[in-house]
């Protein structure tokens, strides 16, 4: 009988802040593989200096150590930035049997990209954790096993939680919903992973109001899901995104002899304005402000970072214009015809309005990515009707005879999202919030009511309305989804999103209502979080 080989996982990042999401996955791990190590970096995205790096450890250590799992500070022992081959290398003499090198699936495009690639793939097996959002795609995995690189997918799914986001929330003051207490508490005291709130509190001191800041909420997210996509640099496209209206309210006449506004329209002109306050008084680099300054009329040399920032203006959830679910499936599909399309939609609407005036680096814009997207067949989004989103109707997107206005529709896109995978983000959701017994019930091709049923139980009739919210929050927020119509009464929800009713219940009322045994033909029936 052969000996068994000792599998060892080793999960990296910079834990910061250590969340639910990877919890979730320390936990996922530790019920696949021998051993677990757990290796903070010494240089986390927002601390150059690695001035952190000890309290990140200490969270670490508090956080994941068990029996089946390490927290190392050998990365944080050598300081400076670390490679994953030298990491592996290190291991590889310590560890004995086959080494596993944990990524997200966001991870897998640029993977060829890393230090020393062809060195690193003959020590680990790479073991993708599927994203939200990030698809494993099918094309890459073929390019990478050509490389020889080899390549397993886990076959659980991690949360759709990232530290980019935590830290988004916690500068707009958002409730934290994805951090242990003891993590948050520790982090309040000792003024650790909030780098945004600063800016933050600069939008109010220039004078924005609630619901324009809202919007630079929503565009910071955005901008974190674009950035991450494409690669581009995920801080600094949020500072960006959350930056790029402070000059909202300022009058342009201020600026007059500081700089040159003559390239844009009036309705514009708070652009370069903004990149100069974002510049001056709060220090950002070059990059940053330049991103600012084409936010609203683009320019034929934007960088990677003016793209990401143009984008995630225009496609934030907050926005209900009748084409942004179109637009925001061609981020997806394609960046530059994405650019191309907004560009000219925007253009054409800016030339109904009386004030009306031609920015030559809209124009020039919208010639470069035209030709860049040359030979791109425009997709037809997939669509499915999951309900009527409870929105007013959009009032400056018009039909094509300019009469009356389009109302917004929930579309969801069966390819990008699914309406299985809609209900799996509401039982994600639940179920990182305590929701107990959650089914995922398939009623497709059984009744014209919807295709899922999500269904949890839940403690008291408090938590009942709690994990409503939550569930609300996480579907506006991932899909652009409000609910068409809610049912309630203080011990049981239905949340109806036309395909997908989500119900809560308190425990009695569950065994009342028995929705299980009304729908359930014995194999329909999937549990979650089992």
């Amino acid at each position: 009988m052969k000996n068994k080989i000792m599998k060892t996982a080793i999960f990296g990042g910079s834990f910061d802040p250590p969340h639910y999401g990877h919890i979730d996955i320390v936990k996922n791990l530790e019920g696949i593989f021998d051993k677990v190590i757990v290796m903070p970096s010494y240089v986390s995205p927002f601390k150059t200096d690695g001035s952190d790096a000890a309290a990140r450890l200490k969270l670490c250590k508090a956080v994941f150590a068990s029996e089946k799992t390490e927290v190392s500070r050998y990365e944080i022992s050598k300081k400076g930035v670390s490679y994953s081959v030298d990491t592996a290398a290190y291991l590889a003499k310590r560890t004995d049997g086959e080494l596993y090198w944990v990524i997200g699936s966001e991870e897998l495009t640029r993977l060829t990209e890393w230090h020393d690639i062809d060195k690193l793939k003959t020590l680990v097996t790479f073991y993708v954790v599927p994203r939200p959002n990030f698809a494993v795609n099918p094309e890459k995995l073929k390019e990478l096993k050509k490389r020889k690189i080899n390549i397993k997918i886990a076959k659980f799914n991690g949360l759709d939680i990232s530290s980019t986001q935590i830290k988004i929330d916690t500068a707009f003051g958002k409730p934290n919903k994805y951090v242990p207490d003891k993590v948050c508490a520790f982090a309040e005291k000792n003024g650790l992973f909030d780098p945004y709130s600063k800016y933050v509190r600069g939008l109010y001191a220039y004078g924005l109001k609630d619901k324009r800041v809202e919007h630079c909420y929503g565009v910071a997210v955005a901008g974190a899901f674009l950035a991450k996509l494409y690669g581009a640099d995920v801080n600094a496209a949020v500072t960006a995104c959350i930056l790029h209206d402070i000059a909202k309210e300022t009058n342009p006449k201020d600026y007059a002899d500081k700089i040159d506004l003559s390239a844009f329209p009036l309705p514009t002109v708070h652009s370069p304005i903004g990149a100069y306050i974002a510049k001056h008084d709060f220090g950002v680099s070059d990059e940053i402000a330049r991103a600012i300054y084409v936010h609203s009329t683009g320019d034929d040399d934007m960088m990677l970072l003016d793209e990401v920032v143009y984008l995630a203006d225009k496609i934030e959830f907050g926005r209900n214009y009748a084409e942004v679910y179109y637009f925001r499936y061609l981020c997806e599909y394609n960046k530059d015809y994405a650019l191309y399309r907004i560009m000219n939609e925007v253009n054409e609407y800016k030339n109904t309005r009386a004030e009306a005036k031609d920015s030559e680096m809209t124009l020039r814009a919208i010639a470069k990515y035209k030709a860049l997207s040359d030979g791109v067949v425009a997709p037809k989004m997939p669509r499915r009707e999951l309900a009527e989103l409870d929105v007013a109707p959009q009032t400056t997107a018009k039909t094509k005879n300019n009469d009356k206005p389009i109302k917004k529709t929930a579309v969801e896109h069966d390819s990008k999202y699914g309406v299985k995978t809609i209900a799996e983000v509401a039982a994600q959701e639940l179920d990182l919030h305590k929701g107990r017994d959650i089914s995922l019930i398939d009623l497709t091709g059984k009744t014209v009511i919807a295709d899922y049923f999500v269904i949890a139980s839940v403690s008291s009739t408090t938590a009942v309305k709690a994990l409503m919210n939550y569930v609300e929050d996480r579907l506006n927020k991932q899909f652009g989804l409000n609910p068409n119509k809610r049912d309630m009464d203080r011990e049981w929800v239905a949340l109806d999103y036309g395909s997908v009713i989500i119900h809560i219940f308190t425990d009695k009322m569950r065994e009342f209502y028995n929705i299980e045994r009304l729908w359930s033909d014995g194999k329909n029936v999937e549990r979650f979080g089992d």
